[in-house]
């Protein structure tokens, strides 16, 4: 009678324990199904937050664009009432290429997709910078340290 009182305890015990490691195991899928969804939610709210950042950030670009592209014009105007024909050339040269600019600039930004808050930073900041120089290329383009000097002795 004791030895058979005995196996049952073990039995009992044995299964108490399997049955609260299915339960641990079972819990454990839980929390991880929760961190997923947790997870997943949190990619979201940053995806949503870059993509807000790009609308805004595209807003202001395309308003310096439209002020690059008016000073584009300005130069044109100003080059076209060039006498010097050499001059006029150089000046034409050198608008052309930062029209190119503007215009993969644009199409730079026309096809960028947002994919991650790193990669966003990378692209703002080297998109930045280009278009900073650009818009001081242009706003410097008739001062004398951007136009080639030729020696007339």
């Amino acid at each position: 009678m004791k030895y058979s009182i005995g196996i049952l305890t073990t039995i009992t015990l044995i299964s108490a324990l399997v049955l609260s490691g299915c339960d641990g195991q079972s819990n454990k899928v839980e929390n991880a199904e929760t961190s997923v969804i947790e997870a997943n939610r949190d990619l979201e709210i940053a995806r949503s937050e870059v993509e807000a950042e790009y609308r805004i950030y595209r807003t202001e670009n395309e308003e310096r664009m439209v002020d690059n592209n008016r000073t584009i014009e300005d130069i044109k105007e100003r080059i076209s009432n060039e006498t010097d024909s050499e001059v006029r050339a150089r000046h034409e040269t050198r608008l052309q290429e930062y029209e190119v600019k503007q215009r993969e600039l644009k199409r730079e930004m026309d096809n960028y997709n947002v994919s991650g808050r790193e990669n966003w930073n990378s692209f703002k900041n080297s998109f930045s910078n280009r278009m900073d120089d650009l818009g001081d290329s242009l706003d410097d383009f008739f001062s004398t340290r951007n136009t080639p000097t030729t020696s007339r002795n």
